[in-house]
């Protein structure tokens, strides 16, 4: 008897319930990491001596720099080009790097990140003279403007620049701290048929510096260099060209579609022509900052690894408190990476290292050496997107990472 009445006030209640067609049923997403703006390297050169300990000048032509009551100025003639240079190498792919200065009616100054060598990269720069703010592609000598704009320079104000390198776009903005004026320029990269790729304003590289290019030296208050990251990134993915995504669209390279998978908790540290040296030195400079979880690194298609280097990498890593994941190269087509692939593994099996085969993943019919060259652009050495997508899907290579995945 109790259970039939039960059963007759749930049906009771049951029909006072309505459906709708209007109902909206919203199936659950997981939340998008939020990101976050870091501080890696800041310098007040109001301050004394000190700010400069982290400068140097690794060519001809950098002249005289000197901190005065004013900041920071080039000391020499007015029609000579100084440069300084912060010896610290950052490569992140999300930064901002922010410098505020007095400038004047005749100042033509510039921020620049190059390669080590001072060749390539992008060039940002102030004409007070014409009244413009341009960045330049700076390459093998030629220094083009790819972008323009006016802004007329007040003597002896103080300004704000700011030059954000996002994937290959770069902004650079200037304003005016008393009146409150601004511009801004921006370019970005042109991806041809071919997936041969024009860099519009140059790629950042990863040697910041100052250039008084002639007028009166600007007086440098302070810097600032940020990165934008995921709080607690889970893996922080560096290598060279390969790792940057060259000739391919930012979401075909191997590290988005793992980060696509990884909930987007990853930090990108890609540079074209970077060998395990380089390699070695930004992650000393840039995982303190983020603490991930796992350092992936790809690296040694540049230049063959040499055995002492990956044991450094791995100890390095370790000792930051992450888990080093060191991939195996692609294959390449002289076969060399065959050698280089061996180091990598005999150092990873003493050292109970794990890593993606991305030899496996590019590898003709498994023939580690032989090149699978309908995976690789027409310079045989950067992957398409086919090719990327075989590499990223070795991520499960790494023991445990499916406790990761989203």
């Amino acid at each position: 008897m109790r259970k039939l009445v039960t059963l007759s006030f749930m049906v009771m209640m049951l029909g006072n319930v309505s459906c709708s067609d209007e109902y909206n049923f919203h199936p659950y997403e997981p939340e998008k990491p939020v990101k976050q703006e870091i501080s890696l390297l800041k310098y007040d050169f109001l301050s004394g001596g000190e700010s400069l300990k982290d400068f140097s000048n690794e060519n001809d032509n950098f002249g005289e720099w000197t901190l005065e009551e004013r900041g920071l100025a080039a000391d020499g003639t007015q029609d000579a080009g100084f440069y300084l240079n912060l010896s610290r190498r950052i490569s992140f792919e999300q930064r901002a790097t922010r410098v505020r200065l007095s400038l004047f009616s005749d100042t033509r100054f510039g921020l620049h990140w190059l390669e080590r060598d001072g060749n390539g990269g992008s060039l940002f720069t102030i004409d007070a003279v014409k009244g413009t703010i341009n960045i330049h592609r700076y390459w093998a000598g030629v220094n083009d403007i790819d972008a323009s704009t006016s802004f007329a320079i007040e003597n002896g104000h103080t300004y704000l620049l700011e030059a954000v390198k996002s994937f290959r776009n770069n902004t650079f903005t200037i304003t005016d701290e008393q009146t409150g004026a601004t511009a801004s320029v921006e370019t970005a990269p042109v991806l041809g048929a071919g997936q041969q790729e024009e860099f519009k304003g140059g790629r950042q590289n990863n040697v910041f510096g100052f250039r008084r290019i002639s007028g009166k030296s600007p007086f440098i208050k302070d810097m600032e260099i940020v990165a934008t990251v995921s709080p607690e990134p889970l893996m922080y993915i560096i290598g060279n060209s390969i790792t940057e995504g060259d000739h391919v669209r930012q979401a075909a390279r191997y590290g988005e579609m793992m980060a696509s998978w990884l909930d987007g908790r990853v930090v990108f540290s890609g540079e074209s022509g970077s060998t395990i040296e380089g390699v070695i030195d930004r992650v000393s400079n840039e995982i303190p900052f983020i603490r991930p979880k796992f350092v992936m690194v790809t690296i040694g298609t540049n230049r063959p690894n040499t055995r002492e280097e990956v044991v450094k990498l791995i100890e390095l890593i370790r000792a930051n408190g992450s888990i080093p994941v060191i991939n195996r190269i692609p294959v390449t087509s002289d076969g060399g990476s065959y050698a280089t692939n061996e180091i990598i593994a005999s150092v990873c099996e003493e050292m109970n290292v794990s890593g993606c085969r991305f030899d496996l993943a590019t590898a003709d019919n498994g023939n580690l050496h032989k090149q699978a060259s309908w995976l690789f652009q027409e310079d045989k050495i950067h992957p398409t997107a086919e090719g990327h997508m075989a590499m990223a899907k070795r991520l499960f290579d790494i023991p445990g990472i499916l406790l990761y995945m989203k």
